[in-house]
């Protein structure tokens, strides 16, 4: 068992940071809440070195400056499985981002184990050792922390090393270390979940359901949610669910009585919110011409649905690339999924296959025989 530290002041993160500077690796995870929260709350991160391992009391450390700066060398790898979730808990309490990223899923995936593999079962499939899973459910932000947790919690950096050595010399062996370090910076750079309130319309379910002379409600409505959804740190849904921003933009109601008899709206959401809701609406009605929408350009609008042939087509591609997926060894839902390339043969271009090593490997021989 490895030796665990528990640092939970400036002092004690000093100098295990300085140690951590002298590594050439670091493995990195962390532990978060979020189900009641909008953004996620940080709660512990764990941090693994050539050395040593130990797990930083974020709750009790308020400046993380020091972890910052490991995170932004980039003579040191920072090994993580999974980063996107970790990468979101930390952007909110880092100013940086993390640099030299060596993501473990993102390797397995190029090394024949599937896309999405857990870090639990690539540990067992390569290291030959079975993690325990008992604390899985736990509260992160109570304190203190048992043995048994920060065990559990540390275990989670203890063996990405191993892994990274292992699934290294396979890529070295395919010659898709390229692909790797292209596909991590692909992830760090996306920052996808960063939304902009004004962007949270693309992101609204069941969009293309309302009428169109009501759709710019809709979209107003959900740049307001967002926002709403921000300042007070809540779930969007708490603020307003989406079947009820939905039937508010159908039924377009003109003051709180009307909004008190739609069946998905509560006592609760028009005392504290309906007054918004309808000035939100009032601005963005139908009779506004500022907002005059003909139905010419909807912005969110029903896809055509694929003919047969095209539906042949997208069976043919589907098929293609699980052949080539399956003669090289890698996963084929990193190639491309269904939603890709169905998008493909209807004619839109904007889709990862056709970019970077996806399109050198096999976009453009989609492109050529199926496009």
């Amino acid at each position: 068992m490895t030796k665990i530290k528990l640092i939970s002041d400036r002092h004690a993160l000093d100098e295990c940071i300085c140690a951590a500077k002298k590594s050439k690796w670091i493995g990195v995870d962390t532990e978060f809440l979020r189900e009641k929260t909008y953004y996620p709350l940080l709660c512990l991160i764990q941090i693994r070195t050539e050395s040593e391992g130990f797990c930083i009391d974020v709750l009790a450390i308020e400046d993380l400056i020091p972890l910052q700066e490991v995170f932004a060398d980039k003579n040191i790898i920072k090994i993580i499985h999974s980063c996107r979730q970790d990468l979101e808990a930390l952007d909110q309490r880092l100013d940086d981002p993390i640099c030299n990223l060596y993501d473990t899923q993102i390797a397995a995936a190029f090394c024949g184990y599937g896309e999405q593999i857990s870090y639990a079962a690539l540990v067992e499939s390569i290291c030959r050792v079975k993690l325990e899973k008992s604390h899985t459910r736990t509260d992160w932000s109570a304190r203190p922390l048992s043995p048994a947790q920060l065990q559990y919690a540390v275990d989670d950096v203890n063996y990405l090393d191993r892994l990274q050595e292992f699934l290294g010399r396979q890529l070295s062996e395919s010659g898709r270390q390229t692909w790797h370090r292209d596909e991590c910076e692909r992830v760090l750079k996306s920052r996808e979940y960063r939304i902009a309130p004004k962007d949270a319309w693309k992101r609204l379910k069941g969009g293309a359901k309302i009428p169109i002379r009501y759709q710019q409600s809709a979209k107003a409505l959900s740049t307001w949610r967002e926002r709403k959804a921000q300042q007070r740190n809540r779930p969007r849904e708490w603020i307003l669910s989406t079947r009820a921003l939905t039937e508010i933009c159908i039924r377009q109601p003109a003051s709180l009585a009307m909004l008190s008899e739609i069946e998905s709206v509560n006592a609760g959401l028009v005392r504290n919110s309906g007054a918004a809701i309808l000035g939100v609406l009032k601005s963005n009605s139908p009779k506004s011409n500022a907002c005059a929408n003909d139905g010419a350009n909807p912005i969110w609008k029903n896809d055509v649905p694929l003919d047969k042939q095209q539906r042949g087509r997208v069976k043919a591609v589907m098929n293609k690339l699980k052949s080539v997926a399956e003669r090289a060894n890698i996963s084929e839902s990193i190639l491309a999924n269904r939603n890709d390339i169905e998008a493909l043969i209807a004619g839109k271009t904007n889709i990862p296959l056709l970019e970077g090593w996806r399109y050198e490997f096999i976009g453009k021989q989609i492109l050529a025989e199926f496009a």
